[in-house]
């Protein structure tokens, strides 16, 4: 299974995959089967989310929309090739939402688990490379890829920030961590209304960015910093 892992991670270098992941997990009761889950991370343009102050850009919106769309056909990429090997495959997508908030798998509880990063303040994916300056995707499988799994990132870099409980525009964010109070991070319908309300004139789905834009974790690898 050791070149089953190895041919994965030579197939997503060539898309330009930065990260990837490898997990066991509880999937959807509809794939019970599919219990062993592959995580892609995927950076954003630190130019262009530079650009975010006071609210989200038309070039942000698009950057985000096509960042998604490539994921989805890498997943693809990887799902098919692991049909060809034999095994089953489920794509998450990138973005989704079913009955409000929910999605059909967590794209943030599976990178967690894969040793990529944390959940922080903003209950927001923080990859220990590139920080909530990322977008996620998951192909859910039939595959041992046992060989692959890492530890839990110790990583914390949230412990005495609070940028982007400060900076939300919506109020959404309780200060809380992940680790303490999962369902209280966040008030998901508050940043949803305000989103709705402030920045639909970019475009229908149009997401806020700015506590991506904050978070000094997202920073840390810069020359500036």
């Amino acid at each position: 299974m050791d070149n089953l892992i190895h041919k994965l991670k030579e197939l997503l270098a060539r898309e330009g995959i930065c990260e990837v992941g490898f997990s066991q997990v509880t999937p959807p009761p509809e794939y019970q089967d599919l219990t062993s889950a592959i995580s892609l991370v995927l950076p954003l343009s630190d130019a262009v989310i530079d650009s975010i102050a006071d609210g989200p850009t038309h070039t942000y919106f698009s950057h985000y929309r096509t960042v998604n769309a490539c994921l989805d056909r890498v997943s693809l990429s990887v799902g098919l090739f692991l049909q060809q090997q034999g095994y089953r495959y489920v794509c998450v997508p990138a973005s989704q939402s079913i009955n409000g908030f929910s999605s059909l798998f967590s794209h943030k509880a599976a990178a967690v688990r894969a040793g990529l990063g944390t959940i922080g303040r903003s209950a927001l994916f923080l990859s220990d490379v590139f920080g909530p300056r990322v977008r996620l995707a998951t192909i859910l499988t039939n595959a041992d890829l046992s060989s692959g799994f890492l530890p839990p990132s110790e990583e914390n870099p949230c412990e005495h920030c609070q940028a982007c409980v400060l900076a939300c525009p919506a109020m959404a964010l309780s200060g809380k961590s992940y680790a303490e109070a999962k369902d209280a991070v966040i008030d998901r319908a508050a940043c949803s209304a305000h989103m709705k309300q402030a920045y639909q004139k970019i475009g229908r789905g149009v997401v806020c960015g700015i506590c991506v834009s904050v978070c000094p974790a997202g920073r840390k690898n810069k020359n500036s910093v």
